[in-house]
């Protein structure tokens, strides 16, 4: 099998797998990806900033700032005070955990569905490929947040997380 080949397939899947993601998280066409990823990132890091926020979905200050206009519009995300007058602090109201929670189930649901086509033993072959894969992805410690944005961390934890290991591991350096 050729390296171009398997490249290919890997596309080809992983297309097929964003679009199916897509699909699932948008609650209307004109939704991004982005706005179910900013409610997963404010709720593994409760109270961050915009900047934080910003960084982790690799969007521009003025777009991240325009996409919690709209959560906060919906009644998913609320700004707090900080003692830093210059920042606010990014919280989920009920109804944003709750989103999160139905984006992040969703999501597991539909990729277990996928990966149930293989046998126990494949699927733990194709866990460490991916782990393999995934590592060297992360050229800075900032790539972790990015990488897991729409990740499930009860399905992965940080301590069992390559992605997450590796950018504490750039930190640490």
């Amino acid at each position: 099998m050729s390296t171009l080949r398997t490249a290919n397939l890997l596309g080809a899947l992983s297309g097929e797998v964003s679009d199916r993601l897509n699909r699932l998280t948008k609650l209307h066409p004109n939704q991004t990806d982005s706005s179910s990823a900013a409610l997963n990132v404010i709720a593994l890091y409760e109270g961050c900033s915009n900047n934080e926020l910003s960084r982790a979905l690799r969007l521009s200050h003025p777009a991240t700032v325009r996409l919690i206009d709209k959560l906060e519009i919906e009644g998913a995300v609320e700004r707090r005070e900080t003692q830093d007058k210059r920042a606010v602090a990014l919280h989920l109201t009920r109804k944003g955990r709750a989103r999160a929670k139905e984006i992040l189930v969703s999501r597991c649901d539909a990729l277990r569905d996928i990966v149930g086509h293989l046998s126990r033993r494949e699927q733990e072959q194709l866990s460490l490929l991916l782990e393999k894969l995934l590592k060297p992805l992360v050229k800075t410690a900032q790539d972790g947040d990015h990488i897991c944005r729409l990740c499930d961390t009860v399905a992965c934890p940080p301590d069992d997380c390559p992605v997450h290991q590796a950018a504490l591991a750039m930190v640490s350096e």
